[in-house]
């Protein structure tokens, strides 16, 4: 298992995400209100811009999961680049750090891969509704699946 290498000195990260997943853009919103400790740039993967600066970017499948590519090259998923999303913030370094440890980090991917996984379902059902809406909607839904590497 690979954890984010948390002592290397970074200018920054590249996120890569799906743009057109509410959970996704929540989530890139969120990140670029925080105090940061290094810059943060947000990309749309399907976007030309993603593109001309990450050519392979299509070989890490980031329809699949978010991407993060650290200034060093480093190339980080699911779980991963969470967490170097999560190192990027002054205010949540503490939580990055306990979640890359040995201990959390198998429980962390298992999460990630949940909620990847079911990510369109998830923001169909959480983001941009209203609370009434959202309890209609798992009562009514029931999606959310896991499959492999979630028990």
């Amino acid at each position: 298992m690979r954890s984010v290498n948390l002592d290397k000195a970074v200018q920054g990260i590249e996120v890569f995400y799906d743009a057109r997943c509410a959970m996704c853009v929540t989530f890139v919103e969120w990140l670029v209100r925080q105090e940061r400790a290094y810059d943060v740039v947000c990309l749309d993967y399907h976007c030309d811009e993603a593109r001309r600066v990450f050519p392979e970017l299509g070989d890490y499948d980031p329809d699949k999961e978010m991407v993060v590519r650290v200034d060093g090259g480093e190339i980080y998923q699911g779980a991963e680049g969470w967490i170097c999303c999560l190192w990027s913030c002054k205010k949540y370094r503490d939580v990055a750090k306990k979640m890359n440890s040995r201990f959390l980090l198998p429980m962390a991917k298992k999460v990630c891969h949940l909620v990847s996984e079911n990510r369109l379902v998830f923001s169909k059902v959480f983001f941009r509704k209203k609370n009434e809406e959202i309890a209609v909607e798992v009562d009514r839904e029931h999606q959310i699946h896991c499959e492999g590497g979630c028990e």
